[in-house]
């Protein structure tokens, strides 16, 4: 229920935020969005687990080492392509011009 809620304030918020362009209805926006990450999720009873501890470090290690390479990956595509796209500019203030 909590992420229900948290999703639908969220979309509130944004909703308000994109489409009323008045401070206090910002306001209630901000709020609506932040209101739930307050109030925090609902915790389990008990921590307790029936997967072994050698797993979860494996699936931890294994979630890492890949997020790192699709960052470095996906920074490196990022730079060829827009090397490619900007041509040869003389300097970074000119590559935005």
């Amino acid at each position: 229920i909590w992420w229900w809620a948290t999703v639908a304030a969220t979309a509130a918020g944004l909703g308000l935020i994109a489409f009323r362009k008045s401070l206090p209805l910002a306001i209630l926006a901000v709020a609506l969005i932040v209101t739930p990450h307050i109030v925090g999720a609902p915790q389990p009873g008990s921590y307790e687990t029936a997967i072994p501890e050698g797993l979860h470090h494996q699936f931890v290690v294994a979630v890492t080492v890949t997020n790192l390479v699709f960052w470095v990956v996906l920074g490196a595509v990022v730079g060829v392509v827009r090397g490619r796209f900007t041509g040869t500019a003389t300097s970074l203030r000119d590559s935005f011009a």
